[in-house]
């Protein structure tokens, strides 16, 4: 069990960290000297083990704002927009979908626990950042809070929609066989067995809000998903 904890911590930690810290050494530290890179490199690894998201969350923004915030991706058959761009206007939709999403596969997923315990006598536990809200003080709920509804939707939406799905995936197969790929790995995140449908299905719908509306309206989308969950929990 041990080990198998291990590797799932490695598993999660590079997969969120890897992209960002690679982007972040090809696309801004490229011309720099070598000490500088090793430097960066030992100062990211070191915040990122000890400060969760915080140092991909910071790693994001800098990218976003030295990089991305200039930049125009290529159209494809499915996109109309620049994905670094967003329409303020677009924000009621996407909360709109986001919510119509959440309800939807709010039920899917209870009825695939209720499958999981009595057809197969598991029984699902909950999340562990879920755990830790709930039994957690004021002050630890406010940092789980920040951390599902803010830190988190700008890192992984980062890494799974844009990383992974558009620049990784999207050249080299369909667009669904894409997206089903990046919801596996979102999903193979959490690795949490009750909560399938619910991350598989936000992993799809996030790579849809991608497409139609840009990187930002997939965090709208993420981060309301994750607000609505910790409000019930509150």
């Amino acid at each position: 069990m041990f080990w198998y904890e291990v590797f799932l911590y490695l598993f999660t930690f590079l997969l969120i960290n890897v992209p960002i810290y690679w982007t972040l050494d090809r696309r801004i530290l490229q011309n720099s000297g070598i000490f500088i890179r090793v430097a960066f490199a030992a100062a990211y690894w070191a915040s990122a083990y000890y400060a969760y998201e915080l140092a991909p969350f910071i790693g994001v923004l800098v990218l976003i704002s030295r990089i991305h915030r200039r930049e125009e991706m290529p159209y494809t058959g499915l996109r109309e927009i620049n994905i670094w761009t967003f329409d303020k206007s677009s924000l009621l939709p996407v909360a709109l979908f986001s919510l119509l999403f959440k309800a939807a596969v709010g039920i899917v997923n209870e009825g695939y626990r209720l499958l999981l315990e009595r057809m197969l006598a598991i029984d699902p536990k909950p999340q562990e950042i879920v755990s830790e809200f709930m039994q957690s003080e004021l002050f630890y709920k406010t940092v789980l809070f920040m951390l599902a509804v803010v830190l988190a939707p700008v890192v992984e939406e980062y890494v799974f929609r844009y990383f992974i799905y558009d620049r990784l995936l999207l050249p080299r197969m369909p667009a669904l066989s894409a997206a089903v790929i990046s919801a596996a790995l979102f999903t193979l995140l959490h690795y949490n067995i009750g909560g399938v449908p619910t991350f598989f299905g936000l992993g799809l719908f996030c790579a849809y809000i991608y497409e139609r509306y840009g990187y930002y309206g997939a965090v709208a989308a993420h981060g309301i998903s994750n607000l609505v969950t910790a409000l019930l929990l509150i």
